[in-house]
């Protein structure tokens, strides 16, 4: 990741970045393999390889050999046993292993981040449900991709967008608060990427309190409000502020929250309740991407620091 220096003060300067991810599709490299050769079981495999990669949900890569399949198994939180830690030192190339079998008449899938070592989805229904099954999954896939698309893209620096108040150190559990300038008239996206919790950005603009994000030119906008409590995280780290400008509001995506979150999360309409139908399976989820990876974004850099 290239830097720049935007010069926020006199006294405060704050690390710009120009991401060498801005432009890439938003999408994991998946190991989709089989735990037994049944007929069912390949059947599923393959429908599931070929929802990925007809609908671009994925980069679905070259089947592993049997020495490097090895053993997965995890505890209730998804935490590997000691055999499945050795399997992951067998992989590399890929970003995620998606994993299909059928047991006592249920159709099973499971979903394996390799590069945090851990399982992020497991869900089993009758083998009659399976299409079911794959749906559900897809709606789970996409909300991964939504977040990587948040994390790692964008169309480049968002000279329309400034920012003030952002310090570059902060000590852990401190109050964060800053302000963004918008130069032209834009709908203002602003994402919190954390370090230590796996990648997965959090929507800080809008929020449940402020839900009107269109900035007029020369406006500027403290985030959070000062009813919201937002502090660094527990733990040193260096998370990142993202800031999207986007002449179009991004009405595909859908708000969602509860009353006692400190911020909304921002996911797709697939994981917010809409029911899932087997069209909804074909749709190309680019579109779901397509705004996030076109509007200009600013990124800012921010070290956590112990007490």
């Amino acid at each position: 990741m290239m830097k720049q220096f935007l010069i926020l003060s006199s006294i405060i300067s704050l690390s710009l970045f120009s991401s060498d991810k801005i432009g890439r599709l938003p999408v994991y490299k998946i190991a989709v393999e089989s735990l037994s050769n049944t007929d069912e079981t390949i059947a599923l495999r393959d429908f599931i390889k070929e929802q990925i990669q007809s609908t671009s949900r994925g980069l679905v890569s070259l089947p592993l050999k049997n020495s490097e399949l090895g053993t997965w198994e995890f505890d209730k939180e998804g935490n590997p046993s000691e055999e499945t830690m050795h399997s992951f030192q067998r992989l590399s190339g890929i970003d995620k292993l998606l994993l299909v079998s059928t047991e006592d008449g249920q159709a099973v899938i499971s979903f394996v981040d390799i590069l945090h070592q851990k399982l992020e989805y497991r869900n089993s229904l009758p083998d009659s449900l399976s299409k079911t099954l794959v749906s559900d999954f897809l709606g789970f896939l996409d909300k991964k991709n939504i977040y990587l698309a948040l994390s790692e893209t964008g169309s480049g620096s968002a000279a329309q967008l400034k920012i003030n108040s952002l310090k570059p150190t902060y000590v852990a559990g401190e109050p964060i608060r800053f302000e963004i300038e918008s130069t032209e008239d834009n709908y203002v996206y602003v994402v919190l990427v954390p370090e230590n919790q796996k990648g997965e950005p959090v929507l800080l603009f809008p929020n449940q309190i402020q839900n009107d994000n269109f900035i007029r030119k020369g406006d500027r906008v403290t985030i959070p409000d000062k009813r919201i409590s937002f502090r660094a995280s527990s733990t040193p780290s260096k998370d990142r502020i993202r800031a999207f400008a986007s002449r179009e509001e991004w009405k595909e995506f859908q708000l969602r929250g509860k009353k006692e979150d400190s911020f909304y999360r921002l996911l797709p309409p697939a994981v917010t309740g809409t029911k899932t139908t087997a069209r909804s399976m074909m749709v190309v989820p680019n579109s779901l991407t397509a705004s996030i990876e076109q509007s200009p974004v600013m990124e800012w850099e921010y070290q956590i620091l112990s007490r």
